[in-house]
C-alpha cells in the first residue's frame, strides 16, 4: 500500500466557514440521503447490519457533508483526480488514483473539492464492527488517500453483489463487515485502550479449534466463530492463528476440507453431491471447481486415478 497523505495546514480558497459551522447542527443521516442527486446505486434495503455500499457519481463542486454515525471508506472508481479534503480540524490533499482509498472516521464533518467529476464507491461501516473485531474500543485515524488493494477488492465485491442473490443474505453482509473491520483495525485504527498482547495460540486453543472444525467441516466457520472457541477477539485470533498454524484461518479450513474430500472421493463411492455437503460446499459444481483448483484434477478424474 502506498503511504497515506499527511494532514496539512492549507488555505482553502473559497471555503465557506459559515456553511462549515452549520454542519455540526445537522441531523445525522445515511450519506446517500445527504447527497441524493449523487447516488447511482445503493445497498439500501439489503438485510445487512451496520454495513452499506453506494456508488456516487456527481459533477465538480465543493461538498460540505455533515457527520454521521458510520466510518466511511471511499474508493476512487473514475479517472485520477486531485482531491482537497477537510476531515474535522485536519486538511489534506492528494492525487487520488483509481482504486485508492480515503478513510473518514465516524462523527466527523467533511469538506471535499475534486478536480474531476465524482465517481466513487462508498462503504459505510458501523463502529460496533471494529469494537467486535478488536475486542476493545478503537478509533480510526484520518486517511486522505492511499493505495489499498484489499479495500478496493471489498468495494468491487460489494458492488457486484448488488446484481446477484448474495446481497440478499444477512450472513454475506456479516462476513464482509467482519473482514472489513479486521482490515481496518490492522491498518487504520489506534486502540483507545491497550488490548491484551497475543503471540500465538496455546496448545489447548489449537486443539480446541482443530477438533471443533474437523468434526463439523460441513458447517460455516467464520473468523468470529473460530475466535470464540479460543476466547479471543477476531483480530487477535487471526494473528495468533497464523503464528501458530503458519497460514490464515480461511486457508487452513479449506485445506482440511480438501483433505477430507480427497479421502472420500478416492476411498468411497459416495456421490459428489454428498461429498460437497459433507465438506461445506454449497453445490457439486462449486465443490468440483474448488477440488480441481486445489488438487489439479477434477473429482471424477481423481477417483479414476485411484
Amino acid at each position: 500500500m502506498r503511504s497515506p497523505a499527511a494532514p496539512q495546514n492549507l488555505p482553502i480558497d473559497g471555503f465557506d466557514a459559515a456553511r462549515w459551522r452549520a454542519l455540526g447542527g445537522m441531523r445525522q443521516e445515511p450519506p446517500w440521503q445527504t447527497l441524493p442527486d449523487h447516488v447511482r446505486r445503493t445497498s439500501a434495503g439489503r438485510p445487512w447490519q451496520g454495513l452499506a455500499v453506494w456508488h456516487q457519481v456527481g459533477p465538480l463542486g465543493d461538498l460540505y457533508v455533515p457527520p454521521h454515525d458510520s466510518h466511511v471508506i471511499l474508493l476512487r472508481r473514475g479517472q485520477p483526480t486531485r482531491l482537497l479534503q477537510r476531515h474535522g480540524s485536519q486538511v489534506g490533499q492528494t492525487h487520488l488514483q483509481r482504486g485508492d482509498a480515503v478513510v473518514l472516521p465516524t462523527d466527523t464533518p467533511s469538506f471535499w473539492r475534486s478536480s474531476a467529476a465524482r465517481d466513487n464507491i462508498h462503504i459505510d461501516l458501523a463502529p460496533a464492527w471494529l469494537q467486535r473485531a478488536a475486542g476493545c474500543d478503537v478509533a480510526l485515524a484520518n486517511c486522505f488517500g492511499r493505495s489499498d488493494t484489499a479495500l478496493a477488492a471489498f468495494a468491487d465485491l460489494l458492488l457486484a453483489s448488488l446484481d446477484n442473490g448474495a446481497s440478499l443474505s444477512p450472513a454475506f453482509g456479516e462476513h464482509i463487515a467482519m473482514a472489513l473491520a479486521i482490515h481496518l483495525v490492522e491498518h487504520y485504527a489506534q486502540p483507545r485502550s491497550a488490548p491484551r498482547a497475543q503471540g500465538s495460540l496455546s496448545m489447548r486453543q489449537m486443539r480446541q479449534v482443530a477438533d471443533a472444525v474437523q468434526g463439523s467441516l460441513h458447517e460455516r466457520w467464520p473468523v468470529a466463530r473460530l475466535a470464540a472457541l479460543a476466547g479471543l477477539s477476531p483480530f487477535h485470533f487471526a494473528r495468533a492463528f497464523k503464528a501458530s498454524f503458519g497460514t490464515t484461518p480461511h486457508a487452513w479450513l479449506q485445506l482440511q476440507r480438501m483433505e477430507l474430500a480427497a479421502q472420500l472421493v478416492r476411498g468411497s463411492r459416495m456421490p459428489l453431491e454428498d461429498i460437497a455437503r459433507q465438506t461445506g460446499h454449497p453445490s457439486a459444481a462449486h465443490f468440483s471447481h474448488a477440488f480441481r483448483r486445489h488438487w489439479g484434477l477434477a473429482p471424477s478424474a481423481y477417483r479414476r486415478a485411484g
